[in-house]
């Protein structure tokens, strides 16, 4: 109400009696209290604070996880393998990094989203337990997400879209076996390595 009464001039007092007096014209002089109103037949959205968006559809959702996940990917994707460019990434407390390691920028990034967090969480234990790779983990969940979304869009049904890459997982460890051409059972001999 003192928005009001800045607004027409008033004085946030005579704002106030004039509206008991307006509340109390109704029925009988009874006070028409003002309650709580939620908008009938605005579903989900009526219920959220401003800026928030309700999605409907498995599809919608679907597609909003990989476009996050997506984001997440381009932010590193150009600073992998050797001649990979470096960041600059300020942090919350104006820190400046230089890097192109990407657990570093993890690190300094807060992520919200769902989807995008537990790819973050993925690149986080692959640094805890190989101590690299993290860029790869990144860089590999955007793109295996960017090819199940062309497949979404043509109107494959993401359980078709999740039993083939478990096939094409289990392809893989099969075969990669098979595809080594050569190996070194003592890495610390000179002959051998050479």
């Amino acid at each position: 109400q003192s928005v009001k009464s800045r607004c027409t001039g008033r004085s946030p007092r005579e704002g106030e009696d004039r509206g008991r007096d307006e509340s109390r014209e109704g029925e009988g002089g009874r006070s028409n209290m003002a309650s709580p109103q939620i908008q009938v037949g605005s579903g989900v959205g009526g219920l959220l604070k401003d800026g928030y968006k309700a999605l409907t559809g498995l599809e919608q959702a679907i597609l909003k996880n990989i476009d996050a996940v997506n984001d997440l990917g381009k932010i590193t994707r150009t600073s992998l393998g050797p001649n990979g460019m470096n960041k600059l990434v300020v942090n919350h407390l104006d820190k400046i990094f230089v890097t192109s390691d990407a657990a570093t920028i993890m690190g300094e990034l807060e992520v919200i989203h769902p989807a995008a967090k537990m790819v973050v969480m993925a690149a986080k234990m692959q640094e805890s337990e190989f101590g690299d790779c993290t860029n790869f983990v990144l860089t590999f969940a955007a793109e295996l997400l960017n090819q199940a979304q062309s497949l979404l869009r043509v109107g494959v049904h993401p359980a078709e879209v999740i039993a083939g890459y478990k096939k094409a997982t289990t392809f893989a460890l099969e075969n990669l076996e098979k595809l080594v051409c050569g190996q070194v059972e003592d890495v610390r001999d000179p002959a051998k390595v050479g």
